[in-house]
């Protein structure tokens, strides 16, 4: 089955001027994003600078091979994209990374020049940090969270730095930044956008849905989900959505490096699977009596518990989980019975993962 890497085989050498920018373009421009450009031994300059240029020194970089946030498909995109006639010549700037603990925020984008009159906005999605996955569930009853904030304040910033159309391009809760962003950016700049691609991003509430800025954005917003979706499948999504096929199981499914395509386009499916829409009715279910009082007592409760524990990454959480579990299971005691009973759903959930991990780790499924 054909993955990204085999579109950029085929397609990789035509330019953007002989080829129009497509929806897989889009995704592998989303997950450019999440290159770590802030972990780089020598920041990137104040000017536009060509991807072939700086991937040969990132690639060179030890310890930014090293990085957790440094999938190892990423150490294997950034290079196809530099030696394609379709990518390396495609200059990038104005990269912005937050991580900022007070504001229980992650946050980076980078705009991707794509010729003299068209512009990408890149909105990186939650790397493998506690922090980032705290901002995630917060998104659950704060809007706006600091990100969406700060995504709107960027794409301001830089429309005033250049000139031409944007597109923007995000996956996870970068699709989230993305679509927030567009929405309430200022009218003179929402003028200014194309087209919006979300990649298996969460939604919004109704509230958000209502307003006339996401109403004004919401005819070019392009949402693609696999068919087992549970980020990209949670609060409300209004806008059209493409249902890709991936040839992962279950949550990974959320890894775009799984989605399979055909041509220009990805493999589309009707629509995603009864173990999805289970999914995401289950975590409705475990939320909908709670206050936002106490749904933010639930996730505090999750948090301390990786706070105490001196976790700083979602991969030491899984490779801690039994340990994990009994902090956990101790600091919801005093919890209300509502709050409580989701908390240990919850638990059961990432109990049933992390064993569904250990298994396929060791029969290499």
């Amino acid at each position: 089955m054909a993955d990204i890497f085999d579109y950029l085989t085929w397609r990789g050498d035509l330019t953007l001027g002989q080829c129009p920018l497509g929806e897989i373009d889009g995704m592998i421009l989303a997950r450019f994003a999440y290159v770590p450009f802030e972990y780089f031994a020598q920041p990137l300059p104040k000017r536009f600078i060509p991807i072939r240029e700086l991937a040969g020194p990132a690639m060179a970089d030890e310890a930014l091979r090293a990085e957790e946030r440094w999938k190892l498909q990423d150490e294997r995109l950034l290079p196809a994209l530099a030696e394609s006639r379709r990518f390396g010549p495609l200059e990038v700037g104005f990269q912005r990374s937050v991580l900022d603990e007070v504001l229980q925020t992650q946050f980076s984008a980078v705009t991707v020049r794509l010729d003299e009159d068209l512009y990408a906005v890149l909105y990186r999605g939650t790397d493998n940090t506690v922090i980032g996955w705290r901002e995630d569930m917060n998104m659950s009853y704060l809007c706006p969270v600091p990100g969406q904030k700060m995504a709107v304040e960027y794409i301001n910033r830089v429309a005033d730095k250049i000139g031409g159309r944007l597109i923007v391009c995000g996956h996870s809760k970068g699709g989230n930044l993305a679509v927030y962003a567009s929405a309430f950016c200022r009218e003179d700049v929402q003028k200014r956008i194309d087209a919006v691609y979300n990649y298996d991003g969460p939604g919004f509430y109704d509230n958000i849905l209502q307003m006339d800025g996401y109403k004004a954005i919401c005819g070019r917003i392009h949402t693609f989900v696999p068919q087992f979706s549970v980020v990209g499948m949670l609060l409300g999504h209004p806008e059209e959505h493409t249902v890709v096929h991936s040839t992962q199981s279950g949550l990974q499914q959320h890894d775009v490096y799984s989605w399979e395509v055909l041509g220009p386009r990805f493999v589309a499916l009707d629509a995603v699977t009864g173990g999805s829409l289970f999914v995401n009715g289950t975590i409705k279910d475990w939320t909908a009596d709670m206050t936002p009082e106490q749904f933010e007592s639930f996730v505090d409760a999750v948090f301390s518990v990786l706070d105490d524990t001196n976790m700083q990454t979602m991969h030491q959480m899984r490779e801690n989980w039994f340990a994990t579990g009994v902090s956990f299971v101790r600091s919801i005691a005093g919890m209300d019975e509502t709050v409580r009973a989701a908390a240990l759903e919850a638990l059961k959930l990432l109990a049933r993962s992390a064993g569904r991990e250990a298994v396929e780790a060791l029969t290499g499924a």
